[in-house]
């Protein structure tokens, strides 16, 4: 993997990458409040005025994106931040043309719900992490993994402690999560609204796991997030460890067809650009839908 490149700064808290083809990227701002398009130059365009604390995005197979709203809590130093426009937690769409609706704001579980994540399954069921209220900590409670169906509605759930956070399904069909207090990931074999029990697949020697990605090869990119590094694991086994420098906080990455690994600093405000030095290859993201009826 070759030296990083900066692809755009200035981003307002950037999370939730995903892959739009040509070497474009959406990027959510949380302290922006908005869903961004940034433009293999560095170009900013805004897509979507979602208010709250957008956290994570995928897209859809219209062209449309979905985000994983927490409502508006961000990290801020030893503090938080929070959104001048507080919603509740939630899932949106975003069209082509910038219309934002809400798809469910319906979670298990105590409110206030902080949807971290989300991901489509191979049935083209939405997948969403709902972390819990994580500004209380020390007394979090457990969050969970959401199913959801083309109508909105919850088919099923999984309850996870541990501040469930990135998700995505890898190669081998499984259901990837992050729990990031315990630094795990875990695996499920999932079917619409069922969920498997979870198994441990790795956890983190520092850090703690946020968004992750898999590559077309199945190697495996975890962001460490305040451990300021990104863990590269293949057939399980940790390859190599990619400092990213003190105050970074890498949040989540995807995989681009054109080789390349996209990371969000978020407490940077950068979109970084990293070369794999392989052949490109389409990412395995889980990322759209085959459902046109969403």
């Amino acid at each position: 993997m070759t030296a990083p490149r900066v692809v755009a700064g200035g981003l307002r808290f950037p999370e939730g990458p995903t892959y739009l083809g040509d070497g474009a990227v959406a990027v959510v701002e949380m302290k922006g409040e908005a869903l961004s398009r940034v433009a293999p130059d560095g170009t900013v365009t805004p897509l979507g005025d979602c208010g709250g604390g957008p956290n994570g995005s995928v897209l859809g197979a219209g062209g449309e994106l979905y985000v994983a709203n927490n409502g508006g809590l961000s990290a801020e130093g030893t503090g938080y931040w929070h959104a001048p426009r507080q919603l509740p937690g939630s899932v949106q769409r975003v069209d082509p043309d910038g219309t934002v609706t809400t798809v469910t704001d319906a979670f298990p579980g105590p409110a206030p719900h902080r949807p971290n994540d989300l991901c489509f399954g191979p049935d083209g069921t939405l997948y969403v992490t709902d972390s819990a209220d994580w500004e209380h900590l020390r007394d979090l409670k457990p969050g969970h993994v959401v199913a959801i169906g083309p109508d909105g509605g919850v088919l099923g759930s999984a309850e996870i402690p541990g501040m469930p956070n990135g998700v995505a399904f890898g190669p081998d069909g499984r259901l990837y999560l992050a729990q990031s207090l315990t630094r795990k990931v875990l695996a499920f074999e999932v079917s619409g609204g069922t969920f498997g029990e979870p198994e441990q697949v790795l956890r983190l020697p520092s850090g703690m796991p946020d968004g992750f990605c898999f590559d077309g090869a199945g190697t495996l990119y975890v962001c460490g997030s305040v451990g300021n590094a990104i863990f590269v694991y293949s057939g399980g086994e940790l390859k190599e460890t990619i400092e990213t420098g003190e105050g970074t906080q890498p949040t989540n990455c995807c995989a681009g067809d054109d080789g390349l690994l996209y990371v969000t600093y978020s407490l940077t405000g950068a979109l970084i650009a990293f070369d794999l030095g392989v052949e490109p290859l389409t990412p395995h993201s889980g990322s759209v839908t085959s459902r046109e009826d969403r």
